[in-house]
């Protein structure tokens, strides 16, 4: 006889069976009736199959000998298994007297099934803190889950984050945007500031992904350098990148003259303008950003450059430091324009990447810092995998090369 048929039998029967045994008055209980019944069920299909496995396994029925024998069965070993459906008490396992049996319904030492350590995680990442993700699942999975199970749950993500930081790219991107966060990382006794460089592409298709991340002391040239070498070695070569955007610094800058020193890097608008007004009083500082807005929204190079002449006549008179600060940077500033048009709004700065920042504060703002580099890379692998995979479903159609060649 099947499996299945030995332990299911009609809903009828079964809604007979209970009905006989219990009485639900209300809604409540109801429902904890059922969540009953659905453990029992589900422990005695376990139970089934491992009395099943030990039957195909020894050859023979409980206590029958046969001429050949593989092995006697020397009784049982209970254990628990918390499920979805709460917490099943007192499974029987099938124990032989030589052999260790291995049951393919769980393995050994396993106290929870996959699905329960998929919602402690998810939880985690929603941003409840280590010590109520346990309190917010044990209302559905009817006990406690402590800090340290949620703690090593989460380490599973370990493995994710060697695998994404070391796989192999493909040099399909035509834009790159690079920047930087800053994040409390305790070492030892103390706080410490650390950077994480962060490389955004998209690719010909327009797909939009975060391609790397990676942990360093500082944002300095080194760390860039490091940064930028590890992804040539893996593959993104830069045959075809049309353009590179960052936010300035100076460091990444000289970095990409040594590793990518072909492509022409777009100095981020955003940033420039801070650094813009930052010489204007604080009256004047929305007013120069509207004008200086009629620059970077021209249709062309040479009218941007014209644009640019009318702006450094009005602003030369209030502050020669704020058109010094803009005038400096100009050739980078005016990099994207050899874009194509449908493209040069997403390029010409870097808010593509400080968005996916705004998702890891958002994610970090209930915790004072990271306990250590680990749960730093967990959680920031985490919030970034999660936007790869939404972007995956919504790629920038503009950015299609098969279309760009069309029009």
């Amino acid at each position: 006889m099947d499996v299945l048929d030995r332990i299911i039998v009609s809903p009828n029967t079964i809604v007979a069976d209970w009905r006989r045994e219990v009485k639900w008055n209300n809604i409540d209980d109801f429902w904890k009736n059922i969540q009953i019944q659905i453990k029992q069920i589900l422990k005695d299909f376990m139970e089934t199959v491992m009395e099943d496995e030990v039957l195909i396994y020894t050859g023979r029925e409980w206590n029958k000998k046969l001429s050949e024998k593989v092995d006697y069965r020397n009784g049982y070993r209970y254990r628990s298994l918390l499920t979805p459906y709460g917490n099943i008490n007192g499974i029987a396992i099938p124990r032989l007297r030589h052999a260790k049996f291995q049951t393919v319904v769980f393995s050994n030492y396993q106290r929870r099934m996959k699905a329960v350590d998929r919602a402690l995680k998810d939880i985690f990442l929603a941003g409840v803190s280590t010590r109520r993700v346990g309190e917010a699942l044990s209302c559905l999975i009817d006990m406690p889950v402590s800090a340290s199970t949620v703690s090593k749950v989460t380490k599973e993500l370990d493995t994710q984050v060697r695998l994404f930081q070391n796989r192999a790219l493909l040099d399909e991107y035509q834009y790159l945007i690079l920047d930087g966060i800053n994040l409390k990382v305790k070492e030892g006794l103390k706080y410490k500031k650390k950077s994480v460089l962060v490389a955004y592409g998209i690719t010909f298709l327009g797909i939009r992904e975060i391609i790397c991340f990676r942990q360093a002391s500082r944002e300095t040239k080194p760390a860039w350098l490091a940064f930028l070498n590890d992804l040539y070695r893996r593959g993104l070569v830069g045959k075809n990148l049309r353009l590179i955007t960052i936010d300035g610094h100076k460091g990444l800058k000289v970095a990409l003259e040594e590793v990518y020193p072909f492509i022409k890097v777009q100095r981020c608008w955003a940033h420039k303008m801070r650094n813009v007004v930052n010489h204007l009083p604080r009256k004047r500082q929305k007013e120069c950003s509207r004008d200086a807005a009629v620059i970077y929204n021209a249709g062309s190079k040479q009218e941007a450059i014209e644009q640019f002449k009318i702006w450094r006549r009005k602003w030369q008179r209030i502050s020669s430091d704020a058109v010094y600060c803009l005038e400096k940077d100009l050739d980078d500033m005016f990099n994207f324009f050899d874009c194509p048009k449908e493209h040069r709004k997403k390029i010409r700065t870097t808010n593509a990447i400080e968005r996916s920042f705004r998702e890891v504060r958002r994610r970090i703002r209930t915790m004072n810092c990271f306990t250590n580099a680990a749960s730093c890379d967990r959680i920031m692998f985490a919030v970034l995998n999660h936007l790869n995979k939404h972007w995956k479903e919504r790629p920038f159609r503009r950015f299609n090369q098969l279309e760009q060649n069309v029009l």
